[in-house]
């Protein structure tokens, strides 16, 4: 886990993603930000894309930055990298020229002449800050479950009067925790030896059932992840205790898919005009094309045959 976030932690440096997504930030917010930019590359698949062309990192461009410029040179053929968009901006406020800034090539492109833009949606923005929002709540969640499963471990404190005494509830816990049914201790009525007293076992919290919130802990976070996947595109199954109904499920579909379909939408146009400029063959599909609603529809069906 380590070793992969140190590569993905490189990735995202060489493209310089800003520090309020990702340097200084804590061990979890880290993790749920990569997994949540994992989830979301994997809402569309692209193909046909040139060997040469790394889809890890096109595909990390796209959702940080919003775009990628394509162009042709004599060094690396027809290729893409992330760019500065500038020049004069046209009657219509579009950007037309796309500045390219590599270690190893630089040069100024002028938009639909000899570069195309692959763009994510209609603002030039990429995913980030849909990232972040998530990313923030999720880690804030996972902080408070380690919370509470600690305290949950809060033990009873006995009280010994002495050392004999001390040992005698030491040995008698350690035969309890190793599965011993019953365990027989010494009684005496001699004051100085071990004598039992009904006030033998102090506990901190005695009410453990109104303290232990792990459990609604885990459920805001599966609720925050629903939230994260209906925000993207991907769809979630319904609570049944939510009574929701046929339209307002269908309604919650188009809702969660109104996103996918508009970056989709944006993609297929850019990725057309890239692919007429430079003779490519690039397309954009959903990884998933199952339909939830549908599916919801066919397993509600067949809840009530079973229970006729």
């Amino acid at each position: 886990m380590d070793n992969e976030l140190d590569l993905f932690e490189r990735q995202l440096q060489s493209i310089r993603v800003p520090e309020k997504y990702w340097s200084n930030k804590d061990y979890e917010y880290r993790y749920w930000f990569r997994a949540l930019l994992q989830r979301l590359d994997a809402c569309l698949e692209f193909k046909g894309l040139p060997d040469n062309w790394p889809k890890n990192f096109f595909s990390l461009c796209l959702w940080c930055f919003g775009y990628v410029v394509v162009f042709k040179s004599e060094r690396f053929g027809v290729t893409f990298q992330p760019c500065t968009l500038g020049g004069v901006w046209d009657f219509f406020y579009q950007p037309s020229e796309a500045i390219v800034c590599n270690p190893k090539f630089q040069k100024r492109f002028t938009i639909h002449e000899n570069c195309e833009l692959i763009k994510l949606s209609g603002d030039y923005k990429g995913v980030l800050d849909i990232v972040d929002y998530y990313a923030v709540k999720l880690s804030n969640l996972s902080t408070a479950t380690n919370m509470g499963v600690a305290n949950a471990k809060l033990p009873a404190v006995f009280s010994a009067r002495n050392e004999a005494e001390k040992r005698t509830i030491e040995a008698a816990y350690d035969d309890v925790q190793s599965g011993k049914p019953i365990i027989i201790t010494k009684h005496t009525d001699r004051a100085d030896e071990v004598i039992p007293t009904k006030n033998l076992v102090e506990v901190w919290n005695q009410d453990f059932k109104q303290t232990y919130i792990v459990t609604s802990l885990l459920a805001d976070t599966q609720t925050i992840l629903d939230q994260f996947y209906s925000e993207i595109g991907i769809g979630t199954t319904v609570d049944k205790a939510s009574h929701i109904l046929e339209h307002e499920a269908a309604f919650q579909d188009n809702q969660a898919q109104s996103r996918i379909k508009d970056l989709k939408k944006y993609l297929d146009e850019s990725c057309g005009k890239t692919n007429k400029m430079f003779e490519l063959n690039l397309e954009v599909d959903y990884a998933c094309k199952d339909d939830p609603a549908g599916d919801r529809k066919v397993s509600e069906q067949q809840e009530s045959k079973s229970r006729r």
